[in-house]
């Protein structure tokens, strides 16, 4: 089967198909796409949601592709429990693309004029977002000018006219520092935008990790073979030959635009800020071509990311200590590492290393190998029993977070970090035992006898 969006549809169908809603009535691409996902998340469903017809566009809508571990696990072809160490190796074992002349992406190619971003089903989502249309599940490919090394990454495009967006570009992250060169060089920066993507694609740009990684590679690895990339029509830039949608144009590195609010993966909406502006030169598609959205700040935004910041924090923890055996991550910017520590002060200098690496990490709680880190009751009560907050709390002043944190108070991203020892002291603790059971009782005892199961 065709390791792209149309394939995993496809396969979708054959194994979950009670994973897959369509939606046959007309609906609004204004609040009620994101009102359905909301309804469905109310009854503990996140299916993943085919809109067959949106007003105003002839384009069907697919969202919450990435909405559920097992969905993602399936696009993996790995059990649930596997997937971060699927990640792993696909990172360990990188495959380079392949460049193919022709593709299905370009089986319709509109330039000039003909460049008209009003066809497509581009969405508001929340009642105090900027009254504007977005595109968020973009995929931007840029080439570093210095190394050439080609960087994946998402970005949330605000729709301004035919042939201009917004688009949202983080401070600190790798976009950002290849736009910078450009800036330094007047020189606008060509990228590539693809929408209608497989999963194992998404997953792949998000690998968060070196500069000279391209996240290309990382796709590879996940699919166990080269992905097909086509060169641009308008702009030197390569993008996947079988994605659904391409806009190829410029990011203008003097022109910058008002955009937002917009509510983000925490929850809460972010305050209008100004973003460069993005002018779209050609748009290619598939025939038939399939719009891919993501449902922002619902449980897709959520699950999407997990894999790829769980693999860099378990390679960031690691690097810091050979003894750490687990990491999870529980709550947005929030990270638990479990360790079998050897001294006092291993757990702050995993703290260390985790909280300087990353933006999007904020807090970090350090338990004992014997808690589950994914078990926010083993958590909270290993915080409970073994933290001393005048000794086992430290906090990192004046830090760069990031501005979509919603208690983030300026513009700059600046925060107050902390990190929570949560582990058992090794010197000076008091003798202290775990309450249990001798084995041979436990093992004697047959609860499914006790309930009348057999």
């Amino acid at each position: 089967m065709t390791a792209d969006l149309r394939g995993f549809l496809e396969l979708l169908e054959q194994r979950r198909k009670s994973d897959l809603l369509r939606v046959e009535h007309e609906v609004s691409p204004r609040f009620e796409t994101c009102a359905i996902v909301a309804r469905l998340e109310e009854k503990r469903r996140s299916p993943l949601v085919y809109f067959e017809k949106v007003a105003g566009t002839r384009y069907p809508l697919v969202t919450n592709v990435c909405g559920s571990q097992g969905r993602v696990a399936l696009a993996l072809d790995c059990g649930l429990r596997e997937a971060v160490e699927r990640y792993d190796a696909a990172v360990d074992h990188l495959v380079a693309p392949n460049i193919v002349e022709d593709a299905p992406v370009h089986e319709n190619v509109d330039t000039g004029e003909a460049v008209d971003l009003s066809r497509f089903p581009a969405l508001v989502y929340h009642e105090h977002d900027a009254d504007a249309p977005y595109v968020t599940c973009a995929i931007v490919c840029a080439a570093d000018p210095d190394t050439g090394v080609t960087n994946l990454s998402f970005h949330r495009l605000m729709v301004i006219d035919r042939n201009h967006t917004g688009i949202f570009i983080e401070k600190g992250k790798h976009l950002d520092g290849i736009f910078q060169k450009y800036v330094a060089a007047k020189r606008d920066m060509p990228i590539g935008v693809f929408i209608g993507a497989h999963p194992s694609w998404m997953l792949g740009a998000l690998y968060s990790g070196s500069a000279d990684v391209a996240e290309y590679d990382v796709i590879g690895g996940l699919l166990g073979e080269p992905l097909e990339l086509v060169r641009g029509k308008t702009q030197d830039v390569l993008v996947p030959a079988r994605a659904e949608i391409v806009l190829e144009g410029v990011v203008k590195h003097d022109v910058t635009t008002p955009e937002g609010p917009f509510g983000e993966f925490t929850g809460y909406g972010t305050g209008a800020t100004t973003t460069p502006v993005f002018e779209v030169t050609a748009i290619c598609e598939r025939n038939d071509a399939i719009f891919q959205d993501v449902v922002s700040g619902h449980m897709e935004h959520l699950v999407l990311p997990m894999l790829a910041i769980e693999s860099r924090a378990k390679r960031d923890a690691m690097a810091a200590s050979e003894n750490v055996v687990g990491v999870a991550l529980p709550a947005p910017f929030t990270l638990v590492v479990a360790m079998d520590k050897a001294d006092d002060d291993e757990p702050q200098r995993v703290m260390d290393a985790l909280l300087n690496a990353d933006i999007y990490r904020k807090h970090v709680i350090v338990v004992d190998a014997t808690v589950d880190p994914s078990d926010l009751r083993q958590v909270l009560g290993a915080m409970a029993l073994s933290t001393q907050a005048n000794v086992d709390v430290h906090l990192f002043e004046d830090t760069l977070g990031t501005p979509l944190d919603p208690s983030c108070t300026n513009a700059e991203g600046r925060v107050t970090k902390m990190g929570i020892d949560a582990t058992r002291r090794i010197v000076g603790a008091r003798e202290v035992t775990k309450n249990t059971v001798p084995q041979d009782v436990w093992d004697r005892v047959d609860v499914n006898a006790l309930l009348g199961r057999k």
